[in-house]
């Protein structure tokens, strides 16, 4: 989780700071390398990542509320293993920010952004409705569903 922030200056240059917690398994990419799964490890990692995903994807209103974020860049190496084995989704560089009260919509310069083996059909086919945030919350679960896969390829079934 979050755990401060700062700015400072330096060379001219604004530097913003995201302090965070450590994860020591590092991005699920490198866990996988290293480690063959048991099923309740595969559904436990899944089911963290998609409840991620789920949060991003909400927005939530009030002082303590945030925009529904679309990610556009979700891989196995954009999402940490903690201890305990849950995940966190982390890299938030490429995301598309969404809020119904103002119907506003920030995907930056590019629509097709990402990394291209886990990118949507449609996004590389340029098809996607960059106008509409549903579209994007659509090409984060595609995306997901590729990281389903390389989670069960190294899960170990019946022995």
């Amino acid at each position: 989780g979050f755990i401060a922030s700062d700015m400072t200056s330096r060379n001219s240059s604004t530097q913003l700071w995201l302090i965070t917690h450590y994860h020591e398994n590092g991005s699920l990419y490198d866990f996988l390398q290293r480690t063959v799964l048991d099923v309740e490890t595969c559904l436990g990692l899944a089911s963290s990542i998609i409840c991620g995903l789920v949060h991003l994807h909400v927005e939530i209103f009030g002082t303590q509320g945030k925009p529904a974020i679309a990610h556009r860049d979700l891989k196995s190496r954009n999402i940490l293993v903690k201890s305990n084995r849950q995940c966190c989704i982390a890299d938030l560089g490429l995301a598309v920010m969404h809020s119904q009260g103002s119907d506003y919509l920030d995907i930056g310069n590019n629509p097709r952004v990402g990394t291209k083996r886990y990118m949507a059909p449609e996004v590389l086919s340029e098809q996607i409705r960059t106008d509409c945030f549903e579209s994007y919350k659509k090409t984060d679960i595609w995306a997901y569903g590729l990281v389903l896969w390389e989670i069960t390829r190294r899960t170990a079934v019946n022995g």
